[in-house]
């Protein structure tokens, strides 16, 4: 068996709490797809908060590489002491989000999670109505 990290073991935990036994007309009222569905969101949501700290700290970076060009010493070392404290959160994200994708793994019997990212395009053409004649009415 394969050796599951602390974090991971507490997420699962979390995901296993929604289980039930209890029978419905319908079959069980939670179903592993249910639980799968719970995993990958919290893969989805940790690798989006790993990515905007992944882009503060490369802005921070260029910015503190801005001010050393300049020679702006004070800038230089705020925006130094603001990486100091976005590396520990960083890291902490980084470990987060690999807890989420060996809880998916298991719940998914192995499956590797992979980012698609989520968009609101319909497949269908939207055509505007015409308001014209409610715009006289309210007129």
């Amino acid at each position: 068996m394969t050796k599951v990290s602390k974090l991971a073991q507490l997420k699962l935990e979390v995901i296993n709490y929604h289980t039930t036994d209890k029978p419905s007309a319908d079959g069980p009222i939670i179903n592993d797809k249910f639980l799968i569905n719970l995993a990958g969101d919290a893969c989805y949501t940790s690798h989006n908060s790993l990515t905007y700290k992944k882009k503060q700290v490369a802005d921070a970076r260029a910015e503190y590489d801005r001010h050393v060009h300049e020679n702006n010493i004070y800038s230089a070392e705020k925006t130094e002491r603001w990486i100091d404290l976005l590396t520990p959160e960083l890291d902490e994200l980084q470990t987060r989000h690999d807890a989420d994708v060996e809880v998916f793994a298991i719940i998914t019997h192995g499956e590797v999670w992979k980012y698609t990212p989520k968009t609101n395009k319909s497949t269908k053409t939207f055509i505007p109505r015409d308001f014209t004649s409610l715009d006289k009415k309210v007129a």
